[in-house]
């Protein structure tokens, strides 16, 4: 029998490594790091392969493959370079620049997975800047901090919703209730305070508006609007069933009506968040009966909890946090702040959320170096503020 203390160690070192995209000379990526640690407790007889694959939600997966299917549909569409460059050619101001990509990050990530959009607008965003006389550093912040927020107000806005979603009987009208406005008056608190950062200098912009097949994108964004319909008007229905579903359509539609083959999408979409979330669902199942867990839930409402939620998404990310404290939670004013709290905390600190990781690795690979000590001087109020904010408004 392998000792609570081991299993427990093995799953925390496994989350600690999901921060690290390298160490020393050796590469990590967060899907790998979790299946990795997956197989490892699975080994060790820590959780047996029968309660293994029982712990894995199919549901969860299933709607996050429909999300990633949809997402990359509507890339091919030339949508996000377009929707990029308009921004950055309309706006005129750094202040109105930053603020206008908060809010175009927020609104694409609210029907859309969080992770999927910032990957592909961070590249278009700093080709379109660079044809400014201003430096990129401001709209990718806002990037980051529009996608976790925006997300928020949807579950299909970031996989730790759709995963709320799948766990805790919420129906998406209700989720989108009580979760939509906290959302909002979270970004307009954003604005507010990235207001003060940011002057008034002029930005010229010399790039030109990249082709739009304006009929793809519109189909693409129906097919979209139409799951999000789907959700709201049948609540009993599996959510994952109907994401995949409709994703799947997606891709016989472009088959069909744009002869484009649907492996060459399939090819181009992140299978690692479906890993990720597999590797998870194994790691946190081996800890059901441990010590760690029956602490977690004398401590499921309240601010007490938010607290909690808060800390434990910037020490091991917001998503793994979510699927560990997602045991502990026992009604729906806890699932509503599980949701809110993990999401705005992964503004925080650069290891609090995958969106942040992925837009601090596109921006490296492209010359723009982000510092740790710059977005935390800017996200970190923001994280605190907003979180306090929706505390208050889902509290009392």
């Amino acid at each position: 029998m392998v000792s609570e203390t081991l299993v427990t160690g093995l799953v925390g070192l496994t989350f600690g490594l999901l921060f690290f995209r390298q160490i020393r000379v050796y590469p990590l990526t967060r899907a790998v790091t979790a299946a990795t640690g997956a197989v490892v407790v699975v080994a060790l007889g820590a959780t047996s392969p029968e309660q293994a694959l029982a712990s894995i939600d199919t549901e969860t997966i299933l709607l996050l493959f429909g999300m990633l299917a949809h997402v990359e549909a509507l890339s091919r569409s030339g949508f996000y370079p377009w929707a990029a460059t308009l921004l950055v050619r309309r706006t005129g101001t750094v202040r109105r620049l930053v603020i206008g990509t908060l809010w175009v990050a927020a609104g694409l990530s609210a029907l859309a997975l969080n992770d999927a959009v910032v990957l592909l607008m961070t590249p278009v965003l700093i080709q379109a800047v660079k044809g400014t006389d201003t430096t990129p550093t401001g709209p990718l912040i806002a990037v980051i901090l529009g996608a976790n927020i925006g997300s928020l107000a949807t579950p299909l806005g970031n996989p730790q919703n759709a995963y709320i979603l799948s766990q805790s009987g919420l129906s998406t009208v209700a989720f989108v209730k009580t979760l939509a406005p906290v959302a909002f008056v979270s970004l307009l608190v954003a604005s507010l305070l990235l207001a003060v950062q940011y002057d008034g200098t002029a930005v010229r912009s010399t790039v030109s508006l990249p082709d739009l097949d304006r009929q793809w994108a519109l189909s693409s964004g129906g097919f979209l609007l139409a799951t999000f319909v789907l959700l709201a008007a049948f609540p009993s229905t599996n959510a994952g069933i109907v994401a995949a579903s409709m994703g799947v359509l997606h891709l016989a539609w472009l088959q069909l009506f744009r002869k484009v083959p649907g492996n060459d999408i399939l090819a181009e979409m992140d299978w690692g968040i479906l890993v990720l979330f597999v590797g998870l669902f194994v790691l946190v199942g081996s800890l059901e009966g441990t010590t760690l867990v029956d602490r977690l839930r004398a401590v499921d409402s309240g601010i007490g909890f938010a607290g909690v939620i808060f800390l434990l998404s910037n020490v091991v990310s917001n998503v793994p946090a979510v699927v560990l404290l997602s045991t502990t939670v026992t009604d729906p004013q806890s699932w509503y702040l599980l949701a809110a709290v993990s999401t705005l905390a992964g503004n925080a600190t650069p290891v609090a959320s995958a969106a942040t990781l992925i837009v601090l690795d596109q921006a490296s690979r492209r010359g723009v170096d982000i510092s740790v000590g710059q977005l935390v001087r800017v996200g970190f109020p923001i994280a605190v503020v907003t979180t306090a904010v929706a505390t208050g408004l889902l509290l009392f």
